[in-house]
C-alpha cells in the first residue's frame, strides 16, 4: 500500500482477522491501512506516548476510521481474546519478547517485525507453544527485517538455518541478498572472536548460511 513502507506491507499481508490490535503503533499507519485494505474490520491502536497516538488517532479520522485508540503500556491495555491478531512491530526481538510477557495469552496469533534477535524471538515463540506460520525477511531502507506471524500450536523449538535465517515462508525477494548479509557479518565475527564459545556460535551461523544457500 502506499505510504506504507516495504516492510510494513509484508506485515499487513500475514493479517485477517475481525479485530486487530496494533500495539506500539506510533502514528498507527500499520493499523489504519488493515482497515482500509479490508485486512481487518475493527482496530485497536495502542502506544504508550499519547503524542503519537493523538497523531494516530488523527490519521483515522482523516480516512474515516473509527479506531479505538489507548494510551497505555504494551499489552496491558487490552483485554484477553479482544484481538484476534496483535501486531508488535518496528522494535528488536528483546523489546518485543518484553511485551509478550505481559500478555501473550491474550491473543491466539501475532504478527512480529524484528529487526534484530529474530533468533531469540523463535524460540521464546516455540517453548511458549506458537509455532510460526510465516517467517521472512524482507530488506526495507537499506536495512533488514524478519517478519514473524505466530499461531497457538505445538511445533519444535527451530535449530541451523530456520532458527539463525528464518523459514522463508512466504519466499522473500530479499532471501539471496539477506544470506550474503549474513555470511559476511559472522564471518567477521567469527575472525576477530577471542574464545571459542564465540567463533563457535559464528561458525554455526555460517554453516546454516551455507546450506541455506545450497537450497536457493
Amino acid at each position: 500500500m502506499k505510504g506504507l513502507g516495504k516492510r510494513l506491507g509484508v506485515a499487513l499481508g500475514l493479517i485477517d482477522c475481525d479485530t486487530l490490535a496494533d500495539v506500539g503503533c506510533d502514528h498507527g499507519k500499520a493499523g489504519i491501512a488493515a482497515i482500509r485494505t479490508g485486512r481487518a474490520k475493527r482496530v485497536i491502536l495502542t502506544d504508550i506516548s499519547e503524542k503519537s497516538l493523538s497523531k494516530a488517532r488523527a490519521s483515522a479520522e482523516y480516512f474515516g476510521i473509527d479506531a479505538d485508540c489507548r494510551v497505555g503500556d504494551g499489552m496491558t491495555v487490552l483485554a484477553p481474546g479482544e484481538a484476534d491478531c496483535v501486531l508488535i512491530a518496528g522494535m528488536g526481538g528483546n523489546e518485543i519478547m518484553h511485551i509478550l510477557d505481559e500478555g501473550l495469552g491474550k491473543c491466539d496469533d501475532y504478527v512480529l517485525l524484528a529487526h534484530r534477535d529474530a533468533p531469540k524471538l523463535r524460540i521464546y515463540l516455540a517453548k511458549r507453544g506458537f509455532r510460526l506460520r510465516a517467517d521472512t525477511v524482507v530488506k526495507d531502507g537499506g536495512k533488514f527485517y524478519n517478519v514473524l506471524a505466530a499461531e497457538r500450536g505445538e511445533g519444535a523449538v527451530p535449530t541451523g538455518a530456520a532458527l539463525w535465517l528464518g523459514g522463508d515462508i512466504p519466499p522473500s525477494a530479499d532471501r539471496e541478498e539477506y544470506l550474503e548479509y549474513m555470511h559476511g557479518k559472522y564471518a567477521a565475527i567469527a575472525a576477530r572472536a577471542t574464545d571459542e564459545p564465540s567463533k563457535a556460535a559464528a561458525l554455526e551461523v555460517l554453516d546454516a548460511v551455507r546450506k541455506a544457500k545450497e537450497e536457493l
